[in-house]
């Protein structure tokens, strides 16, 4: 059947079950859906294959195996929550629309969220936050967003451009904070992040229901624990709901 409507496709990377290893959901079942393609370049970034779209979609199948099966991009909407329904069970907590970067396709990002939300399932929305515009659409449709601040050190962007980048990731949050929604800033720590960016950073959220999540990078550019701690508190200065969590899937040999 042809779709009707450019809302009813996407290019997808990944359709699967796991929990949630970021965050204070950690550990929370979920479906994932990954969207392809991201328009920021981040130093950390852990799935670089999926910055660009890509031709085929990996669906796990049957749940909770592992076992993956290729399928030919792009795909329908009508098919992505089929799959979806078909990968949750009991359990599980909400549908995890990830990417990549799942504002790079806003229609159909808007799309996914309106049809789970449709089937009663909640959702949990990963964004980089580039446009406040794109998030804007989907505030009804999500129950949890989790909204990463890109700071200097990441070089996620040129430097000309970063200034407009953080200001669309804060907007996203006070969006989502006065709307009701679950927020969440996750902002990734390097060895390299200085507590001047974290300074610069809080009080700008002061005042909102917001957790901010700062997150530890692995590999060779890991803060040691002293540098955490200093971050942590100087953010405690101005937030009452700091924690440090590093990406735990890794940890636990899971997607």
């Amino acid at each position: 059947m042809i779709p009707q409507s450019t809302d009813d496709i996407g290019n997808l990377a990944e359709i699967f079950s796991s929990f949630q290893g970021e965050g204070p959901l950690i550990g929370n079942k979920q479906v994932f859906v990954r969207t392809a393609g991201c328009n920021l370049r981040c130093s950390y970034c852990d799935t670089p294959r999926f910055r660009r779209e890509v031709k085929f979609c990996g669906v796990e199948d049957p749940s909770a195996s592992g076992v993956f099966r290729q399928v030919d991009n792009p795909v329908t909407l009508s098919w992505a929550m089929e799959r979806i329904l078909v990968l949750w069970s009991i359990g599980t907590h909400s549908v995890s629309i990830t990417g990549g970067e799942p504002l790079c396709q806003p229609e159909f990002a808007e799309a996914l969220a309106m049809g789970c939300a449709a089937e009663g399932l909640p959702v949990y929305f990963e964004t980089n936050g580039f446009s406040r515009s794109r998030f804007s659409r989907l505030i009804d449709w999500i129950d949890f967003a989790a909204v990463d601040i890109k700071l200097p050190s990441h070089r996620a962007c040129p430097p000309g451009e970063w200034g407009r980048l953080v200001e669309n990731e804060l907007a996203c949050i006070e969006g989502a904070s006065r709307a009701g929604v679950v927020t969440i800033a996750k902002t990734v720590v390097l060895d390299c992040t200085s507590i001047e960016e974290i300074e610069r950073l809080c009080p700008r959220l002061e005042g909102l229901e917001v957790t901010l999540v700062l997150q530890p990078a692995s590999g060779t550019e890991r803060p040691g624990p002293e540098k955490l701690i200093l971050l942590h508190q100087a953010a405690s200065e101005h937030l009452g709901e700091v924690v440090v969590i590093p990406q735990s899937h890794k940890m636990m040999g899971v997607l």
